[in-house]
């Protein structure tokens, strides 16, 4: 009699829900809805992806959710984003930084934040790296040069500041005291990965031109964007041209691009 008595008794308690699915809250008549849902007692907030995180910190509410891609890149290997507070400011994401009082976090694992001025700036890479590094992206660097500072890859500094290259693939030169970085096109990072042909640099009138079979004629260099471009020289002129490197891009990292520009859509 013990175990029907019991099951009666269970079945009068309601299942406890689960907190990884969907859910909506209310409070106050305002009403949200999506993942880990938390209310300070005068919000209520979700996250939009299960990998999103909602906390209450300093009596706020915040949520972050990574980026698609990032989530799409990393896959069950996505660090953990953190929440942080301090001085009445509160945020989410990765490696927040507080300073002079003002609290950001990177978006994606592989950024980094510094502080300049009196704000903090947080740099990431682009969707194309992760595209093709996946788990594996290497961490921004951030160079400084006096009070000047720059984060990225391959950062190289000029009498007229510090500048890096937004992904592993591209290039900086300092020429004249000026630096010039060059990224290739993020469909031409898609469709040569990690194979993808180092650009070269040439000097041009005093600064560095950079890209892909760079031509020279009437005191100017030329080069075109990507390892299938081609430059000629003309008569009066020198031009460029890049074939569509999308024809060759495989399809998956091309969609990872598009999930990037959904997300830089949003308003």
């Amino acid at each position: 009699m013990l175990v029907p008595v019991m099951l009666v008794l269970l079945s009068q308690f309601p299942a406890q829900p689960d907190p990884s699915a969907a859910n909506c809250r209310a409070i106050d008549g305002q009403i949200a809805c999506g993942y880990a849902c938390k209310s300070d007692g005068m919000r209520v907030r979700c996250a939009q992806t299960p990998q999103g995180r909602c906390q209450v910190m300093d009596g706020q509410v915040v949520c972050f959710d990574p980026p698609a891609y990032v989530i799409r890149a990393y896959g069950g290997s996505l660090p953990d984003p953190e929440c942080k507070a301090g001085e009445g400011e509160v945020a989410c994401g990765y490696s927040c930084t507080m300073y002079f009082g003002k609290l950001r976090c990177a978006r994606t694992p592989a950024g980094v934040c510094r502080g300049r001025g009196n704000d903090v700036e947080c740099f990431d890479p682009p969707a194309s790296v992760f595209a093709i590094y996946g788990k594996e992206t290497p961490k921004i660097e951030c160079r400084s040069q006096g009070t000047d500072f720059a984060c990225g890859y391959r950062c190289v500094a000029g009498s007229e500041g510090v500048k890096c290259a937004s992904t592993p693939f591209g290039i900086c030169k300092a020429e004249g005291g000026r630096v010039t970085c060059f990224d290739p096109a993020p469909e031409a990072i898609c469709a040569f990965g990690r194979s993808l042909p180092p650009p070269q640099c040439k000097s041009s009138e005093g600064q560095a031109v950079c890209g892909y079979g760079c031509a020279s004629a009437y005191g100017r260099v030329v080069c075109a964007t990507t390892p299938r471009g081609i430059c000629k020289v003309f008569d009066s002129e020198v031009r460029c041209f890049d074939p569509p490197s999308t024809l060759q891009a495989e399809s998956s990292c091309l969609a990872l691009l598009g999930l990037a520009s959904l997300e830089g859509a949003k308003p």
